[in-house]
Protein backbone atom coordinates (compact mmCIF):
# COMPACT_ATOMS: atom_id res chain seq x y z
CA UNK A 1 0.00 0.00 0.00
CA UNK A 2 1.40 3.41 -0.92
CA UNK A 3 1.36 6.40 1.34
CA UNK A 4 -0.23 9.62 -0.03
CA UNK A 5 2.78 11.76 0.94
CA UNK A 6 5.10 9.32 -0.86
CA UNK A 7 2.92 9.50 -3.98
CA UNK A 8 2.97 13.30 -3.84
CA UNK A 9 6.74 13.32 -3.41
CA UNK A 10 7.09 10.94 -6.35
CA UNK A 11 5.05 13.30 -8.54
CA UNK A 12 7.21 16.24 -7.43
CA UNK A 13 10.34 14.28 -8.37
CA UNK A 14 8.88 13.42 -11.78
CA UNK A 15 7.93 17.05 -12.43
CA UNK A 16 11.41 18.23 -11.43
CA UNK A 17 13.04 15.60 -13.68
CA UNK A 18 10.84 16.69 -16.57
CA UNK A 19 11.64 20.36 -16.01
CA UNK A 20 15.36 19.62 -15.78
CA UNK A 21 15.22 17.70 -19.05
CA UNK A 22 13.81 20.83 -20.74
CA UNK A 23 16.57 23.17 -19.51
CA UNK A 24 18.99 24.52 -22.10
CA UNK A 25 21.81 27.01 -21.64
CA UNK A 26 23.04 29.06 -24.57
CA UNK A 27 26.39 30.80 -24.84
CA UNK A 28 27.45 33.10 -27.67
CA UNK A 29 31.00 34.37 -28.16
CA UNK A 30 32.52 35.82 -31.34
CA UNK A 31 29.98 34.21 -33.68
CA UNK A 32 30.08 30.83 -31.94
CA UNK A 33 26.81 29.63 -30.39
CA UNK A 34 26.81 26.64 -28.03
CA UNK A 35 23.80 25.00 -26.40
CA UNK A 36 24.06 22.67 -23.39
CA UNK A 37 21.49 20.66 -21.45
CA UNK A 38 20.99 20.51 -17.69
CA UNK A 39 23.82 17.94 -17.39
CA UNK A 40 26.20 20.23 -19.32
CA UNK A 41 26.19 17.91 -22.33
CA UNK A 42 26.70 19.66 -25.64
CA UNK A 43 23.38 19.74 -27.48
CA UNK A 44 24.30 21.91 -30.45
CA UNK A 45 27.01 24.17 -31.75
CA UNK A 46 26.83 26.80 -34.47
CA UNK A 47 29.99 28.37 -35.82
CA UNK A 48 31.06 30.20 -38.92
CA UNK A 49 32.54 27.75 -41.44
CA UNK A 50 31.01 24.74 -39.70
CA UNK A 51 31.65 22.65 -42.83
CA UNK A 52 35.38 23.19 -42.41
CA UNK A 53 35.26 22.08 -38.79
CA UNK A 54 33.38 18.91 -39.73
CA UNK A 55 35.78 18.21 -42.59
CA UNK A 56 38.76 18.67 -40.25
CA UNK A 57 37.11 16.37 -37.68
CA UNK A 58 36.53 13.67 -40.30
CA UNK A 59 40.14 14.02 -41.48
CA UNK A 60 41.39 13.65 -37.90
CA UNK A 61 39.27 10.52 -37.38
CA UNK A 62 40.64 9.01 -40.58
CA UNK A 63 44.19 9.98 -39.62
CA UNK A 64 44.07 8.26 -36.24
CA UNK A 65 42.44 5.03 -37.46
CA UNK A 66 45.67 3.36 -38.70
CA UNK A 67 47.28 4.22 -35.36
CA UNK A 68 44.41 2.57 -33.48
CA UNK A 69 44.60 -0.50 -35.70
CA UNK A 70 48.37 -0.76 -35.15
CA UNK A 71 48.01 -0.38 -31.38
CA UNK A 72 45.35 -3.13 -31.35
CA UNK A 73 47.00 -5.44 -33.91
CA UNK A 74 48.58 -7.81 -31.38
CA UNK A 75 45.23 -8.31 -29.69
CA UNK A 76 43.11 -8.54 -32.81
CA UNK A 77 45.41 -11.19 -34.28
CA UNK A 78 45.35 -13.31 -31.10
CA UNK A 79 43.24 -16.48 -31.62
CA UNK A 80 41.65 -16.21 -28.15
CA UNK A 81 40.53 -12.65 -28.79
CA UNK A 82 39.25 -13.65 -32.22
CA UNK A 83 37.21 -16.49 -30.68
CA UNK A 84 35.84 -14.19 -28.00
CA UNK A 85 34.90 -11.59 -30.63
CA UNK A 86 33.10 -14.20 -32.76
CA UNK A 87 31.21 -15.40 -29.68
CA UNK A 88 30.31 -11.84 -28.63
CA UNK A 89 29.16 -10.91 -32.15
CA UNK A 90 27.03 -14.05 -32.42
CA UNK A 91 25.53 -13.46 -28.99
CA UNK A 92 24.79 -9.81 -29.81
CA UNK A 93 23.08 -10.87 -33.04
CA UNK A 94 21.01 -13.44 -31.15
CA UNK A 95 19.98 -10.89 -28.52
CA UNK A 96 19.07 -8.35 -31.20
CA UNK A 97 16.96 -10.98 -32.95
CA UNK A 98 15.19 -11.80 -29.70
CA UNK A 99 14.62 -8.10 -29.00
CA UNK A 100 13.14 -7.57 -32.44
CA UNK A 101 10.94 -10.61 -31.95
CA UNK A 102 9.68 -9.21 -28.65
CA UNK A 103 9.08 -5.82 -30.26
CA UNK A 104 7.07 -7.47 -33.02
CA UNK A 105 4.93 -9.27 -30.46
CA UNK A 106 4.38 -6.15 -28.36
CA UNK A 107 3.42 -3.95 -31.35
CA UNK A 108 1.36 -6.63 -33.01
CA UNK A 109 2.70 -6.45 -36.55
CA UNK A 110 6.43 -5.95 -36.22
CA UNK A 111 6.30 -3.50 -39.14
CA UNK A 112 7.11 -0.41 -37.07
CA UNK A 113 9.49 0.14 -34.21
CA UNK A 114 8.81 2.69 -31.54
CA UNK A 115 11.44 5.29 -30.77
CA UNK A 116 10.32 5.35 -27.14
Amino acid sequence: MSHPSHDELGLKVQRAQYELAQIRGVGKVDGVRVEVDADNRLVSISVPNAERILAAYEAAVLDKQPQVEEAMRELTEDPQVSSARIFADANAARLEGERRGQDAHSTGSGRFESGW
